[in-house]
């Protein structure tokens, strides 16, 4: 953080902001883009951003930041896993869980051996979440994750070396989740058409309770 020209209190001001995340936990150590995201940071603060306004634009949109040949380096950049646990609405205990029941693996490491990742992980992260609301296990979710495939987010999964066989039971697999995810979305409208007719008779009576 030398080569930023800032202090200590400035760098700890925007780790706290979320604006440069390090990859180990005593924030000693930051992945290979955080000179590129420091700078695009100072820039911002010398338009007169704030912190909060920085990092909502990072969140939301992502920070402007370039390679050494000047091209866009955001949809390529990897995450530490602190940045794709806080973009997947996990903590990093989750993602590491998740790597030892080989759900999510990092794309690389680093020289100091910290896991990164590719931003599509963020999806992955998110999928597995929305699989256990269905209360799917670990081991069901990996199944559905070799059943939906490597790039299951574009739904254009290189099949090419599997034999007709292969995707005959891929086929039928999907097709089974889909017909559970329309019956389970049936069971939810009925069920949540229940509480609501409850709700309203709820308050309803408080309404009545108040006016009395």
């Amino acid at each position: 953080m030398q080569k930023l020209d800032i202090t200590q209190n400035e760098l700890e001001k925007w780790i706290q902001s979320k604006l440069i995340v390090p990859v180990s936990d005593s924030g000693d150590y930051f992945p290979e883009q955080a000179l590129q995201y420091g700078k695009a940071v100072k820039n911002f603060l010398s338009m007169g951003y704030s912190y909060e306004a920085i990092a909502k634009i990072k969140n939301e949109i992502g920070l402007p930041i370039k390679d050494k040949t000047e091209k866009p380096l955001e949809k390529t950049r990897l995450l530490t896993v602190g940045e794709l646990a806080e973009q997947g609405g996990v903590n990093t205990r989750t993602i590491k869980f998740w790597e030892e029941k080989g759900l999510i693996n990092p794309h690389q490491r680093t020289e100091g051996g910290f896991r990164l990742y590719r931003v599509q992980d963020i999806l992955l992260v998110k999928f597995i979440k929305d699989l256990q609301t269905f209360n799917y296990t670990l081991s069901e979710i990996g199944n559905i994750i070799k059943l939906v495939g490597p790039e299951f987010d574009h739904g254009q999964a290189d099949a090419k070396e599997e034999d007709i066989e292969g995707l005959e039971k891929i086929a039928s697999g999907l097709e089974y989740l889909i017909e559970y995810m329309k019956e389970s979305r049936k069971a939810s409208f009925r069920v949540e058409a229940i509480f609501n007719r409850r709700l309203k008779a709820v308050l309803k009576s408080i309404k009545q309770k108040r006016g009395s």
